[in-house]
């Protein structure tokens, strides 16, 4: 159980630094996971699968989206609590976005674009054109995300929680100002 809960809270046992180290490692290898299966983290916990990514695109996107969730979960900690650390809310936001990376795997060699394609294009014809493999990728996928997502918000609420020792049900709402405005302002940053 004790692992379990690391999982989902390593704030509790971890320095602040620790987790900002951990949050850059994963930050470079989930930048570098998207350039290599050409996907595009195109707004907060959303993915985009495209024919070709530059080097430099993937980091940039989540460099955005890190610098938006964390100056929200700031200003938002700070009204809470006024001795919140930026240092503990940049791990939080490094930690808690860290599992959305694994999305990027998606599409190792071309497969979520394959699966998509086939499934879109029941749409535009009357034949049912899809494999079996790939209604059973595409649900798995499906289930993954949903786990992910779960997993995205345990890691914010509890790092959110941890660094302005936030209590009670105003703290809850703010904290869940800090994803939805995050997929706001993300959905209309252009990409470069």
């Amino acid at each position: 159980m004790k692992k379990f809960k690391s999982w989902i809270n390593p704030f509790e046992r971890s320095s602040a630094s620790q987790l900002i180290i951990l949050g850059i490692v994963f930050y470079v290898l989930g930048s570098l996971s998207a350039y290599l299966f050409n996907v595009r983290f195109d707004n907060f916990l959303h993915i985009a699968v495209v024919e070709q990514v530059e080097l430099w695109q993937p980091f940039l996107d989540n460099l955005i989206i890190l610098a938006c969730l964390f100056v929200l979960l700031f200003v938002l900690g700070k009204s809470i609590n006024s001795k919140t650390r930026g240092i503990d809310i940049l791990s939080t936001a490094l930690i808690g976005y860290a599992p959305f990376y694994l999305m990027s795997l998606s599409n190792i060699n071309d497969y979520s674009s394959k699966a998509t394609h086939e499934l879109l294009s029941i749409t535009e014809s009357t034949a049912m054109n899809i494999s079996t493999f790939s209604i059973i990728y595409l649900i798995i996928l499906s289930i993954a995300s949903i786990l992910i997502l779960v997993w995205i918000i345990a890691l914010l609420y509890n790092g959110f929680k941890t660094a302005a020792n936030a209590k009670g049900v105003k703290s809850i709402v703010l904290f869940v100002l800090a994803p939805v405005a995050t997929v706001i302002i993300t959905l209309f940053t252009p990409l470069f």
